[in-house]
């Protein structure tokens, strides 16, 4: 990456600055986005050679030169992206086209959605400006860096102690015109013994685009946050994600990551858990086809006792699709009783289909009930094709009921049937979906 292309007006100080007054920054947020301006010029962009998370992904190639970050809506290109109307039971949502606002309903008692940019002095205005960049910080990486220096797009939600919602809170995130550079963040701070499950949905045209989002996950104390993302991407678009949990006492967190579009798809995803009897259970699935990469590392971090975590991430690929999976199982001294398994899958159907795993686990204490890991990379069981043809199923039908049952394992898990059903027909139309 060239000293010019970093220092272009698209992603200077100045540029930033006008970015959070486009925005409505609070005196906090614009503090926090000159301090990552500053940090997003003196770091480096992560080695392939160095860094065990980018090893299959060369970052420093991407030219900033080619972006302008903070595109407003009026600058979509493409209709058919626009107004995408919210799918689905739901206890309040929020529509964004690139970084505007374009739909939103009035939240339940109880619950706050609400766009950094409608914040106004007040309880929500404190909210922000005390936890974010609390979980992930803007020094972080360059990437992060670069994320809250030029941030556009932030949603809150926020739950009362002891509320719960039985629908889902959905936030729709569309993305259109080429040239995009997009730094979306996702805040989600719950109170005490609340429940609620944030679906965010994620598209994008077929311009070339560019996608750092952030999602900071801060439960309260014996919350059960459910967190889903369904990327939808356009296959020019390339996403990096930062995602990472800090856990309270009895907390619980669920993440589940549906990769069903994009060029890359590439995140960090974290859940530390600090906090006595916390737990932390992360899923995936990825379809992948054409010359899409899809990249994930994970991080279960057991830092108090008796917590708990779990992961199943999995993938089915065909075409030149890749996958990489790099997973880090860190049970510290203070981890007592930790309990924690990592697992990796991967259904390789064309010779040209590749999947990269390397699970990983440092444990410093002997006082664990579980730690374990594991990865597999293969073709469909032939013995099964073989029967389903038997019984009159052509072969392609049969893969694809392969498949289905291959990423059933993991949408087992979702307990909501309606939303369940309707990740099931998202993964289904992606199959379904030429090469």
């Amino acid at each position: 990456m060239s000293a010019v292309a970093e220092s272009t007006a698209a992603f200077s100080a100045a540029a930033s600055r006008e970015l959070g007054e486009g925005t409505n920054d609070t005196p906090a947020i614009a503090a926090l986005r000159s301090e990552a301006v500053a940090l997003s010029s003196k770091k480096a962009w992560p080695d392939s050679r160095k860094e065990r998370p980018w090893k299959y992904h060369n970052i420093a190639t991407l030219d900033l030169g080619r972006y302008t970050p903070g595109m407003s809506a009026s600058n979509g290109a493409a209709a058919g992206v626009r107004s995408c109307p919210v799918t689905g039971e739901h206890a309040a949502a929020i529509v964004l086209e690139n970084s505007d606002v374009i739909f939103s309903e009035a939240s339940p008692d109880g619950l706050d959605l609400i766009a950094f940019s409608a914040l106004i002095d007040g309880r929500l205005q404190k909210l922000v400006d005390e936890r974010l960049g609390s979980a992930v910080a803007a020094g972080t990486s360059k990437l992060t860096a670069l994320h809250y220096a030029f941030l556009a797009g932030g949603v809150l939600v926020a739950t009362a102690p002891n509320s719960e919602f039985k629908e889902p809170v959905r936030i729709v995130r569309n993305y259109s015109g080429g040239g995009q550079f997009a730094a979306p963040h996702t805040l989600i701070v719950t109170g005490a013994n609340s429940r609620v499950h944030v679906v965010e949905e994620c598209r994008s045209d077929e311009g070339d685009i560019v996608v750092m989002p952030a999602v900071e996950v801060l439960p309260g104390p014996g919350s059960v946050v459910r967190h889903t993302v369904v990327h939808r991407w356009g296959t020019n678009t390339k996403v990096y994600t930062e995602q990472r949990m800090v856990s309270e006492r009895d907390s619980e967190f669920v993440s589940l990551q549906i990769v069903a579009g994009g060029g890359v798809v590439k995140g960090h995803l974290e859940s530390s858990l600090v906090a006595r009897g916390s737990s932390s259970e992360l899923y995936g699935v990825t379809l992948g086809t054409g010359n899409q990469h899809a990249d994930f590392f994970t991080t279960q971090d057991h830092v108090g006792p008796d917590t708990r975590s779990d992961l199943l991430f999995k993938s089915a690929l065909r075409g030149h699709a890749r996958s990489v999976y790099y997973g880090m199982t860190r049970v510290g001294l203070g981890a007592r009783n930790a309990d924690a398994n990592q697992e990796n899958r991967n259904l390789l159907l064309s010779d040209t289909a590749r999947a990269d795993s390397d699970p990983v686990l440092e444990i410093l204490t002997s006082d664990v009930i579980r730690v374990s890991h594991g990865a597999t990379a293969g073709p469909v069981d032939e013995e099964q094709l073989y029967y389903l043809q038997t019984r009159g199923i052509p072969y392609e039908a049969a893969e694809a009921l392969l498949v289905r049952a291959f990423a059933g394992q993991v949408l087992d898990r979702v307990a909501d049937e309606a939303l369940r059903d309707e990740l099931s027909a998202v993964l289904d139309a992606r199959w379904d979906s030429p090469e």
